[in-house]
Formats: structure tokens, C-alpha cells, sequence
């Protein structure tokens, strides 16, 4: 083993041996490291579908400039079509200032649900002090 030698690395595609590990882009959603090979095919299909790519919520075929970005706080890869995004943020936007139980326009202060209370959104304090009398 020479000091600058290269250990071999596994494909995270094919799974096959590689010396040269090659760097998958974040638009691909696909980890690191590939092989030459898989780094192409990878190459080709974003070159292909660079002009259209589809929603990930309702499948909808279009041009990738008509696409929006999901906003990281929702935790999605991909891209989504302006009716599905702004659905989302309608969504994102009310469990965020009501209440998820009482639907009350919450204030300054808001509440985290505990994990395994299994609710997604946030509670007002009333309803926080009753989920934890309820589940305690």
C-alpha cells in the first residue's frame, strides 16, 4: 500500500467494487458513493428528465421550470406542481396557528405534542394539559 492509495469502495447501486468513487448530485436522491457506470446512467437520466419530471403527490407530468421546491420544515424530496404545493402550504400554515383538537387561533406560545401521543400539528395549552392527564 502506497501513501496515497485508494481503498475500494462499494456502489450504493449495483453494489459492486470501485477504486474511483464518484459523487452522487442531491437531485438524484441516491447515496454516495457509484461507479463509473452507475454515475452515467445516473448522468443520463438527469440530462433526460431535464426537461420534465413529474410531482411527487399527484403524479402530474410538466415542465421542470412550472415546478416548486418543497419547503424543508416538510421533510419531502422531490418536486411538486404549483396546486400541490400551495395545498401544502395551506395545510402546513393552519396546523401551525390552530390548534390541531380545539381548532383555537393559538398566541405566542405553542405546544409540542409528544411522540407517542401520535398527533401531527400543535396544541394550545389546554388541550396540551389534557392529552397529558389523558396519556399519563
Amino acid at each position: 500500500m502506497g501513501l496515497f492509495s485508494k481503498k475500494p469502495a462499494i456502489c450504493t447501486v449495483c453494489k459492486k467494487e470501485t477504486k474511483h468513487k464518484h459523487k452522487a448530485k442531491k437531485e438524484w436522491y441516491v447515496e454516495s458513493p457509484l461507479c463509473g457506470d452507475c454515475y452515467m446512467d445516473k448522468m443520463k437520466e438527469s440530462y433526460d428528465s431535464n426537461i420534465k419530471a413529474k410531482c411527487v403527490v399527484c403524479g402530474k407530468q410538466s415542465k421542470i421550470t412550472d415546478l416548486w421546491e418543497p419547503r424543508w420544515q416538510w421533510d419531502m424530496k422531490g418536486l411538486l406542481c404549483k396546486t400541490c404545493f400551495d395545498n401544502k402550504e395551506a395545510d402546513f400554515k393552519t396546523k401551525k396557528e390552530f390548534c390541531v383538537l380545539c381548532n383555537k387561533k393559538m398566541g405566542f406560545i405553542r405546544y409540542n405534542p409528544k411522540p407517542e401521543w401520535k398527533i401531527k400539528g400543535q396544541l394550545c395549552r389546554v388541550c396540551w394539559d389534557e392529552q397529558k392527564a389523558k396519556n399519563s
